[in-house]
């Protein structure tokens, strides 16, 4: 075999080796990278959950709360009672117009922010049912300040229709923060209604 031959051998399989070496590599990155990313997968996956956990516990708590309402006839309907601020948060459209201030138009953060413009945890608006209320018991007594619920009535037919005071959506939005950063939120929407039936009787 000629010295060229032989070079060319050794050319080919210096090729194969070094791509050998590169696909190694690869895998061995990718790998790596995988594995750094489980953990944080996973946490937010869990965080994902227990924020939905904390809208279900937002939600059953202002089921309560409303349903207390009317039975002690403090409230007769939803009307006087649904969030209109800020302005037209509640109308998808306005002069008909697409309204990008619409509730649902607006992500969790970007509602918190519209109900609490200045950050100082107290909201600016008004009729909000719960806002960043903590449930979840922690030591000493107290409540996981990490898990809160925030909730509030919508009318449904504000963007058009005849008015019925007897219904309402239900929003409420669970949280997951860490201090002041939010590490994951879940919305929930349930449309809700009292029929009255006979003198002040109430029934869901």
């Amino acid at each position: 075999m000629t010295s060229f031959g032989r070079r060319r051998e050794s050319g080919v399989g210096l090729f194969i080796v070094i791509l050998v070496a590169a696909c190694l590599a690869a895998i061995g990155i990718t790998l790596l990278t995988l594995s750094l990313m489980g953990p944080r997968v996973s946490g937010t996956l869990r965080d994902q959950e227990e924020a939905f956990n904390a809208a279900e516990a937002g939600f059953g708590a202002a089921r309560v709360w409303i349903e207390d309402k009317f039975a002690n006839g403090v409230w007769t309907s939803f009307a006087g009672h649904y969030l209109i601020q800020p302005t037209n948060i509640d109308k998808p459209f306005v002069s008909e117009v697409v309204n990008p201030g619409y509730f649902r138009r607006l992500t969790d953060e970007a509602l918190f922010q519209a109900f609490d413009a200045n950050g100082d945890g107290t909201p600016e608006v008004t009729n909000l049912l719960a806002y960043r209320t903590t449930f979840a018991a922690a030591a000493g007594g107290t409540t996981d300040a990490r898990l809160t619920y925030t909730a509030f009535l919508i009318d449904d037919e504000a963007g058009g229709g005849t008015a019925d005071p007897g219904d309402a959506i239900l929003v409420v939005i669970g949280a997951v923060r860490s201090g002041e950063r939010i590490l994951a939120t879940s919305r929930l929407e349930i449309v809700i209604a009292y029929q009255t039936q006979g003198a002040g009787a109430t029934s869901p």
